[in-house]
């Protein structure tokens, strides 16, 4: 692999780590949301 090929590779992998972690963050504020709203139905 020359340097262009390795620096792409490390791009790629660094937009794939990013996107993994935002995915989990959404997925976690969506959770919480979801419950609140939960707690809030059941409030009289």
């Amino acid at each position: 692999m020359n340097s262009a090929q390795s620096s792409m590779a490390l791009f790629a992998f660094l937009i794939i780590v990013i996107s993994i972690w935002w995915i989990s963050t959404t997925l976690k504020e969506g959770r919480k949301a979801v419950e609140e709203i939960k707690e809030e139905d059941r409030r009289p």
